[in-house]
């Protein structure tokens, strides 16, 4: 039966969970502990089990022999089986336990084998009855009942062709497919974890279509239309490649809005969380983030808009299911083309309050400010424990004055690396390779590397004191070209030669004075610092920059000024699980040059 609405409560780390419209196709995301796998568990007892289909999350198919005399002394379905809370014992069946919960390993695949060949013994029985009843059968006047199977495979597996039933040994009946590419014919036994997992979750929604066919072999009627029923899919996204995910996820809704099913998915796949649709997506909220007796169940948005919307804020919609504090980190995703180290795992690696929050970037410091207030506008919609702060880099001109702001203590991440002993501790694999012998070595490389750096420095600081300039046509359009006039004036004025010899002065006598209190490595450009460090004494080495960075991060995660500031960070923000006292959970935006 279809499940119109729903209300569970009290139910492991459920509290409340409820929806009074359940469409034809939900999907339920939500963080590991949320309790997407009880809500499931849950429904098959609302439901009454009653033409309720229930996939696990641990689903393993063991390799079955199949005996003839198994399937005709206990014939049964697959559909029925996966129906059941608890498996029946059949003979020739190998199973290690009955349970059918989220929190056993469930057996019902090992009767999948057993189902398919149990339907090629109808097959056989039902031509052998028609034949009895008529006399003779026409050619081409029976329906192929495996045409349902056959079409499932080619949709969702079109590498593979279901082949046959192999009884020819009554002691190890097979079921066969074609391997397309290679002609090959594989058991079922033998297809891939994912091929397998495929068949078995949606073997039971064609199988009444075989039985109908079978009816229709044997010269009856069809058992007419099928009845509501509801299939409860626990991480449908198992084994499966993200391509293959959104193919299975299309499948359903196809299934779903064209036939009498429905579908309940709980999933940790991004792939199938961005795929669906604002009607079908819904977001499970850990019992911890949200106020005593309010609902933890909700739907993400309302519309197209809206969750077009959560996702510019978000990034992914993966993002804000996760609910975890957020990252922000100013910059662009990596790419797979980038030859460079994100700063996503620089700051996992330097603290394992990294490792509880999502990494966003955010473009530019202005950009990370305007996120961090998007964050905050948008946060509490989802729970009342959520916001967001950001954590600047240094930089030049320090961090913009916001409440919900806070400031590296060195210029950018990757000043944290530019220290001898974490540098020395990374290279120890490649160590015979470089030019250093002794850490001593790697502090006199340093200074030398500042001292190539320091004009480059002086020129990067008199462009940040200069600053830049933005043109914006106003209103009337006919006042443009004396806007342009008086704008091309503040140029000139701004950059004249007085103004910019005055700017690298400044900046001249700040790199002096940094130079003098021998504070380069922690103000100087990082990134720029760290990269003419590789290029000049790794670059030749099997030490890849990526594995270099990574590691130098690791080893400066153990300095004390490091770990002294980042405990201190999570602490002053109140981040679960740094903090002494855990009021809230924090959202962080994390802005890096």
């Amino acid at each position: 039966m279809r499940i119109p609405s729903f209300e569970i409560t009290n139910a492991r780390s459920i509290q409340l969970a409820k929806c009074e419209a359940v469409p034809k196709l939900m999907v339920i995301a939500g963080p590991n502990g949320a309790g997407k796998s009880t809500l499931l568990n849950a429904l098959r007892a609302v439901a009454g089990r009653e033409h309720v289909l229930y996939v696990g999350p641990h689903r393993a198919i063991r390799r079955q022999t199949v005996q003839q005399r198994y399937l005709i002394s206990t014939p049964f379905h697959f559909d029925e089986i996966i129906a059941l809370e608890a498996l029946p014992g059949y003979d020739g069946i190998r199973v290690l336990g009955g349970g059918r919960d989220p929190w056993d390993a469930d057996d019902s695949p090992n009767y999948l084998k057993h189902s398919l060949c149990q339907v090629e013994i109808d097959r056989q029985q039902a031509i052998s009855e028609r034949y009895d009843k008529e006399g003779q059968i026409k050619p081409n006047s029976l329906p192929d009942p495996w045409t349902p199977l056959r079409h499932l495979t080619n949709n969702l597996l079109p590498h593979l062709a279901f082949y046959k039933i192999d009884n020819s040994n009554r002691d190890n009946i097979r079921a066969l497919w074609k391997v397309h590419s290679k002609d090959t014919i594989v058991d079922l036994d033998d297809l891939s974890s994912g091929e397998k997992s495929i068949i078995q979750m949606f073997y039971p929604l064609v199988e009444r279509q075989i039985r109908d066919l079978l009816a229709q072999v044997r010269g009856e009627k069809q058992a007419g239309e099928a009845p509501d029923s509801c299939v409860l899919i626990d991480e449908p996204e198992l084994h499966l490649h993200p391509n293959l995910q959104v193919k299975v996820f299309d499948y359903l809704r196809l299934l779903t809005s064209s036939s009498a099913t429905q579908a309940i998915l709980a999933t940790h796949s991004p792939t199938i969380v961005e795929h669906a649709s604002f009607e079908e997506l819904f977001l499970l909220r850990p019992i911890e983030l949200v106020v005593s007796g309010e609902n933890q169940l909700v739907q993400i948005a309302s519309d197209d808009e809206r969750l077009k919307a959560l996702q510019d804020v978000f990034g992914t919609t993966s993002n804000l299911t996760a609910m975890q504090p957020i990252v922000v980190v100013e910059g662009i995703f990596q790419t797979a083309k980038a030859a460079t180290i994100s700063d996503r795992k620089l700051y996992r690696a330097m603290n394992p309050g990294f490792d509880k929050v999502t990494l966003l970037p955010g473009g530019g410091k202005s950009e990370c400010i305007k996120l961090l207030d998007s964050l905050n506008q948008v946060l509490p919609a989802f729970s009342s424990r959520l916001k967001a702060v950001a954590l600047l880099d240094r930089d030049i001109a320090g961090a913009p004055a916001h409440a919900d702001v806070y400031a590296l203590p060195v210029s950018m991440i990757e000043n944290f690396l530019l220290d001898p002993l974490p540098l020395w501790e990374s290279l120890q694999s490649v160590l015979e390779k470089t030019p250093f012998k002794t850490i001593d070595d790697i502090a006199s490389y340093l200074d030398k590397l500042m001292d190539e750096l320091q004009a480059t420095e002086i020129e990067r600081r008199t462009k940040a004191s200069l600053g830049m300039l933005y043109f914006r046509p106003e209103s009337p359009v006919e006042n443009i070209p004396t806007q342009a006039e008086e704008f091309s004036k503040s140029i000139l004025t701004r950059y004249s030669p007085e103004a910019v010899a005055k700017a690298n002065e400044l900046a001249s006598r700040i790199v002096d004075e940094l130079r003098a209190r021998g504070e380069r490595r922690e103000s100087f450009h990082g990134k720029d610092a760290i990269d003419l460090f590789y290029r000049e004494a790794l670059q030749k080495t099997p030490l890849s920059k990526t594995v270099f960075k990574f590691e130098a991060a690791r080893h400066a995660r153990k300095r004390k000024s490091v770990t002294k500031f980042f405990n201190s960070f999570f602490k002053e923000v109140g981040l679960p699980g740094m903090a002494e006292s855990e009021p809230e959970a924090v959202a962080v935006a994390v802005a890096v040059e």
